[in-house]
């Protein structure tokens, strides 16, 4: 058998396994997509949302490798570092001389809040892509997945068991999901254990005002009220005043591009390889998942260097005549 022959095959055995995949093992129909977490649990009436889980799932991880990359140093050893350590080092190392390069003078003061920002988002987004984390679930009604119920009344659905024969299903039955009704004959939903943080708004607008703080707190505590004259700016005239305030309405709409840029790339990877599931679930979601790995890490950086130029930015003071002086010491 030629090469050419040999490969020729082997690509229509890899279409014939994506097409066939679709009818073995292919969803029924594409489950519903909630732009809003839902919720797992209550406790004490506070609802526990399943981005909330993973959250504190890559919070846990990050505070564990973090301790088991460090454990040697506390011991007097590691300095010749090996393995996790070396790898921590080197990932901290590179963060650490990529915010040099935008701020040499100031990176000492900015860089945890960059560093954690980073491996923080990052963990999140590549925890998410994890087999599992959006199938494995738990079965609740509509109004129990709500973080805020409505309190609608629900209409009982019909027992899908009622006149079927044995092994037939009933158009009731397809309606009401893979997870069936409850005693009362409500239909139930699946609810992931854990969705990306990034995809819920909730926190993505939390980094965001995180990062919006952070850099006013540092432009105020380099130059006092005097940050101020950053946007109000009245003894240069008119034009000066105006780009004044154009800056000070552009500090408060970084919240806002912040907050969905994160979202809005982290939520439509999640429907695109949701909709690549369904259509071909076998092979057609690997090339997908591979570039969503990739969006994971440049969302991750792309939040984190924004945060370190603004900061910068902060930093840098403002005089008359566009004059910039030195940046102001490290205290």
């Amino acid at each position: 058998m030629s090469n050419t022959l040999k490969k020729v095959l082997i690509v229509l055995g890899v279409v014939g396994l994506m097409v066939g995949s679709r009818f073995i093992a292919g969803m029924d129909e594409i489950p519903p997509i909630s732009i809003a977490p839902e919720v797992v649990f209550r406790v004490a009436g506070y609802p526990v949302t399943n981005s909330l889980l993973l959250t504190l799932l890559a919070d846990v991880l990050l505070v564990g490798l973090a301790f088991v990359a460090t454990r040697k140093l506390r011991n007097g050893e590691g300095l010749v570092p090996r393995g996790l350590q070396n790898f921590a080092e080197m990932s901290v190392e590179g963060i650490y001389n990529l915010c040099r390069s935008v701020d040499r003078r100031n990176v000492d003061r900015f860089f945890a809040i960059a560093a954690t920002i980073f491996f923080f988002v990052l963990f999140s987004n590549w925890l998410a892509l994890l087999p599992g984390m959006g199938s494995i679930g738990v079965c609740r009604t509509h109004e129990q997945a709500l973080v805020n119920p409505v309190h609608l009344e629900e209409q009982p659905v019909e027992s899908p068991l009622e006149g079927a024969a044995p092994g037939e299903h009933t158009a009731e039955e397809h309606a009401a999901g893979p997870c069936g009704v409850d005693d009362e004959g409500h239909e139930l939903v699946l609810v992931p254990l854990f969705r990306s943080p990034s995809a819920d708004l909730n926190m993505t607008l939390a980094l965001a005002l995180i990062s919006f703080f952070v850099t006013e707190y540092f432009g105020f505590k380099a130059f006092g009220l005097g940050y101020l004259g950053k946007f109000f700016n009245f003894k240069e005239g008119p034009i000066m005043a105006g780009v004044g305030i154009l800056e000070l309405i552009s500090e408060f709409v970084r919240i806002i591009a912040f907050t969905f840029r994160l979202f809005g790339n982290i939520f439509a990877g999640e429907v695109v390889l949701l909709v690549m599931a369904f259509l071909l679930p076998w092979l057609l979601p690997l090339p997908f998942y591979g570039f969503e790995v990739f969006v994971g890490f440049i969302q991750a950086f792309i939040f984190m260097i924004l945060t370190v130029a603004f900061i910068a930015m902060a930093l840098t003071p403002h005089h008359p005549h566009g004059e910039v002086h030195e940046h102001p010491t490290p205290s």
